[in-house]
């Protein structure tokens, strides 16, 4: 019987590692639940680090905002929200999960828009770095000026005309999440639209179907291979109270499919890294300012690292027995 060489353990090992390596790498988002069975308070209303494939959730902190219902990371992952009870948006810790107002604790209401007004925000930063706002209540589309807090509408008020909760991009491409349906007062069916978000117009891809449950507000967010997820808020639907679910979605055809469950009161979901500046296909898009071909080295995670390290013991007990 031939004995496998080290060499040829080296390759088969790597081959193993690489395998694994992709298997192990989980989609992690941050999520608010802006409301929530939670008995104690500081556990409503907090930021939560959740793992999109299981719905584990790990907390991370209070908010100190009573109604944080979007979230959305920038290009330089760093984590912005809109908080609806005081109108104001917020650049949001990591680590601790307090949020403060964009342009300083003292800048309270910056958005400038009515306190009397509700709004059911979702927010999104696309490839250029531009912030955009949504308003599900309004149908209309606002820009964001990060500086300062201030919104802008976009258009005319109402012209998404449909209750889109929330936005994510790719590319040059904006997609819309809408309430669900029959819910909030809207006789909407729950879908995904396609936001125009020069012009804050929208077009139906289609509805969610069957894989999604009845939902109140949603969070929707693509991850750092393209893949679009959604986060849907099933608290006091008509037949009760339910954790919320986490759904993956087609962008071609608006089809979700329900992959798990997680805690209640989830309505935001923002990904870092994500696929902000990569086309549907997957390939990035051209950077007119960068003359490189050079390509980014990924970033393996702790699991893969602990894979290769036990493999390449094993190789070196293999050698040293011999």
């Amino acid at each position: 019987m031939r004995l496998i060489t080290p060499l040829k353990w080296c390759v088969l090992l790597t081959v193993l590692f690489m395998h694994s390596a992709q298997l192990w790498a989980q989609p992690f988002a941050y999520g608010v639940n802006s409301r929530g069975d939670k008995t104690d308070s500081m556990e409503v209303n907090a930021l939560w680090r959740i793992d999109l494939s299981t719905g584990d959730h790990e907390y991370i902190g209070w908010t100190s905002f009573l109604d944080l219902e979007a979230l959305a990371f920038d290009g330089e992952g760093t984590l912005y929200g809109a908080d609806d009870d005081t109108k104001t948006l917020v650049r949001v810790s990591q680590v601790t999960g307090l949020a403060v107002p964009v342009g300083g604790p003292a800048n309270l209401h910056n958005t400038q828009l009515s306190q009397q007004q509700s709004m059911d925000f979702g927010m999104t930063f696309d490839c250029q770095g531009n912030a955009y706002v949504v308003s599900d209540i309004e149908q209309s589309l606002f820009a964001a000026n990060m500086e300062t807090g201030r919104l802008t509408r976009i258009g005319e008020s109402g012209s998404l005309g449909a209750p889109i909760t929330d936005i994510a991009t790719i590319g040059d491409q904006a997609f819309g999440i809408t309430t669900g349906g029959g819910t909030n007062g809207s006789t909407f069916e729950s879908s995904l639209y396609a936001v125009d978000l020069e012009n804050a117009t929208a077009e139906l891809i289609g509805p969610l179907g069957p894989g999604a449950g009845p939902y109140h507000n949603a969070g929707l967010a693509f991850d750092e291979h393209g893949v679009l997820w959604a986060i849907t808020d099933r608290r006091a639907t008509s037949s009760g109270t339910f954790p919320s679910e986490i759904l993956r979605i087609d962008p071609h055809t608006g089809q979700a499919e329900k992959v798990a469950e997680t805690l209640v009161g989830v309505e935001s979901l923002a990904i870092f890294p994500n696929a902000n500046c990569q086309s549907l296909s997957g390939a990035p898009l051209p950077d007119p300012e960068e003359d490189s071909t050079a390509h980014a080295v990924p970033i393996l995670s702790m699991p893969a690292l602990l894979l290769l390290a036990a493999l390449m013991l094993g190789l070196a007990g293999f050698r040293f027995r011999q």
